[in-house]
C-alpha cells in the first residue's frame, strides 16, 4: 500500500457525495472509505455534500476517518413533493375538525374511515401519477444541483482538482459532475452504487411513471457517453451496463465493489460471543422495497420452536436499524405474528460501533437481498470481516455467488421456508457443539475475502484515477 504523503504533495480530487456522516445511510459509508484510501494512495479527497440539517437518519457515533478529507457542504431546496404531503395533511386537519364540528362522533368515525378507504383505494389519475414521478426525476434531491455546482466551481478555482468522482445514488451527484465536466472539462469518474434507470428486481417500481421513466434513461445516456470511467459496485451490474450501451469503449467499465476496513473492526477491541443463540440483523429491512422482509427467517425460527426442534430458551433474535413497515407490516408485527415475542427484540438506530460489535457478538447474521440479482448489499462485506455465518435470503446472484465462493454462510431463496428451516437448525447444532467443545469455530477463507479490504480497493481505484489523468 502506498504510504500517505505530504499534504502538500497530495493530488486533489473532488467528491460528490450526498450522503456524509452524519448521515446514518449506508451511501456514506462507501463516500468515507473511498475518501479516507485515496488519501492513503497520494490524493486529497475534496468532498462536496450537504449540511448536516437535512439528513433525515443521523448517527453522530457513525463511521470514523471524516477528517481524511476537506468537506464543503451545502444547501439544498426542499423537493415540491414535501410542500404536497404537507398541504394533505393540513386538509386532512380541516376536514377532521369541519367533521367534529358538524357530525355527531359515531359518523365522524364512520365518515372518517370511510373517507380513508376510499382515498386509499382509488389510483392516482394519470396526470397526477405523473406528475408526482417528475418530482423524483431523477430523484427527489435535485434541489441540490444548483448549491452542489456553484461549490464544485468554487473548489476548482481553489484547489485545481485532477479528477472527479460522483457517487449516487442520489443520481443528482451525476448530473452535478456532468455540469462540471462540460464547464471546466474535468476527468469525471462516475461511481454507481445501485444501477439508476433499471431495476434488477423483478417486482416494479409504481412511483416510476411512463415519462419520469425516458427522462432517465436519456440521462442515464448522456451520463454513460459523458463519463471517462463508469464504475460499478457489483460485477452483474457492470456487465448489465455493458449489454445496454455496447457502442462504449470496454475501458470504460470498471468494478470495483463496497468491502470493510479492518481498522474499524480492530477499533472495537475484544468482542465475546453472546451467550445464547443469537440471529441479528443489522440495517433497514423494508420500505419501499416489499421483498427486502425478515419474515421467512421469522416464520422459520417460529415453526422450530413450535416444532421443538429449537429451544426458546436459548435463543434470541435481534433487530438492528430503522423499523421500516414492509407492505403494511413492521418487524414488531411480524415477530407478535410468529409467537416469538419474547426472544425477538428490535433495538432501532445506534451507533456505528455497536452495530459492528453486533454483528461479531452474534452467531449468525442475516442478509435480505429480497429480489435483486445484480446488486450487493454493503453490509455483506462487514459479515464477511467477522467471519460470523450468514442466513443469507437472496435470489441468485453476484451475493450468493459471493456467499458461496468464500464459504461464508447459507444461501436461501425468498420463499424456500424448509431451506430457511434447515439452514438455522443446521447453524443452532454447530452452536451448540462449539458451545460444548468450548471454541466457537469461525467459517470463512480470509484469503479469499481479503480481496474485499478496502486497502485493496482503495489501490484499485487511485490506479484508476492515475489512468484518468494520464489519459487527459
Amino acid at each position: 500500500m502506498t504510504a500517505k504523503k505530504d499534504a502538500f504533495h497530495l493530488r486533489p480530487v473532488l467528491i460528490f457525495a450526498h450522503g456524509w456522516p452524519p448521515n446514518a445511510e449506508v451511501g456514506a459509508v462507501r463516500a468515507v472509505y473511498l475518501a479516507r484510501q485515496l488519501a492513503r494512495n497520494g490524493w486529497q479527497p475534496i468532498v462536496v455534500t450537504l449540511h448536516e440539517r437535512y439528513y433525515e437518519l443521523r448517527n453522530t457515533a457513525g463511521i470514523a476517518g471524516t477528517d481524511s478529507a476537506l468537506v464543503i457542504r451545502t444547501y439544498c431546496l426542499p423537493n415540491p413533493r414535501k410542500v404536497y404531503l404537507l398541504f394533505k395533511k393540513w386538509l386532512a386537519w380541516c376536514r377532521r375538525r369541519l367533521l367534529a364540528i358538524t357530525a355527531s362522533p359515531e359518523r365522524l368515525d364512520e365518515s372518517s374511515s370511510s373517507q380513508e378507504e376510499r382515498i386509499s383505494r382509488s389510483p392516482p389519475s394519470f396526470f397526477k401519477r405523473t406528475l408526482l414521478s417528475l418530482l423524483y426525476t431523477p430523484d427527489e434531491f435535485l434541489g441540490w444541483f444548483p448549491f452542489a455546482l456553484a461549490a464544485s466551481l468554487s473548489a476548482v478555482a481553489r484547489h485545481r482538482p485532477q479528477c472527479v468522482i460522483s457517487t449516487g445514488p442520489p443520481y443528482t451527484s451525476h448530473l452535478v459532475a456532468l455540469a462540471l465536466k462540460g464547464i471546466c472539462g474535468t476527468r469525471w469518474v462516475a461511481d454507481f452504487r445501485d444501477p439508476w434507470s433499471w431495476s434488477d428486481s423483478h417486482l416494479s417500481n409504481e412511483r416510476i411513471g411512463v415519462v419520469a421513466d425516458g427522462i432517465n434513461r436519456w440521462l442515464e445516456k448522456i451520463v454513460m457517453r459523458s463519463a471517462d470511467r463508469v464504475v460499478c459496485v457489483a460485477h452483474g451490474m457492470t456487465e448489465k451496463y455493458r449489454t445496454l450501451y455496447p457502442a462504449l469503449p470496454a475501458n470504460k467499465w470498471i468494478t470495483i465493489t463496497n468491502g470493510y476496513d479492518l481498522d474499524e473492526f480492530a477499533g472495537l477491541g475484544h468482542v465475546d460471543k453472546s451467550d445464547r443463540f443469537t440471529i441479528s440483523y443489522v440495517g433497514g429491512a423494508g420500505g419501499y422495497d416489499f421483498s427486502r422482509t425478515p419474515l421467512l427467517v421469522l416464520r422459520a425460527i417460529g415453526e422450530l420452536i413450535a416444532e421443538n426442534r429449537l429451544d426458546r430458551h436459548k435463543v434470541m433474535i435481534r433487530f438492528l436499524g430503522p423499523d421500516r413497515d414492509t407492505a403494511g407490516h413492521s418487524i414488531g408485527g411480524m415477530i407478535s405474528e410468529n409467537g416469538l415475542s419474547g426472544i425477538a427484540e428490535c433495538i432501532g438506530l445506534v451507533p456505528r460501533p455497536d452495530a459492528l460489535k453486533e454483528i461479531l457478538r452474534a452467531s449468525a447474521v442475516v442478509l435480505l437481498g429480497g429480489t435483486q440479482r445484480l446488486s450487493v448489499a454493503a453490509k455483506l462485506y462487514e459479515y464477511l470481516a467477522s467471519v460470523t455465518p450468514i442466513l443469507a435470503i437472496v435470489e441468485e446472484g453476484d451475493a450468493a455467488d459471493i456467499i458461496r465462493r468464500t464459504n461464508a454462510g447459507y444461501v436461501i431463496a425468498p420463499n424456500d421456508l424448509p431451506g430457511a428451516k434447515n439452514a438455522i437448525r443446521s447453524l443452532y447444532e454447530k452452536y451448540l457443539h462449539d458451545r460444548q467443545a468450548g471454541a466457537m469455530a469461525k467459517p470463512g477463507d480470509p484469503a479469499i475475502t481479503d480481496e474485499y479490504n478496502w486497502e485493496r480497493l482503495g489501490e484499485r481505484y487511485a490506479a484508476l484515477l492515475e489512468e484518468c489523468c494520464e489519459a487527459k
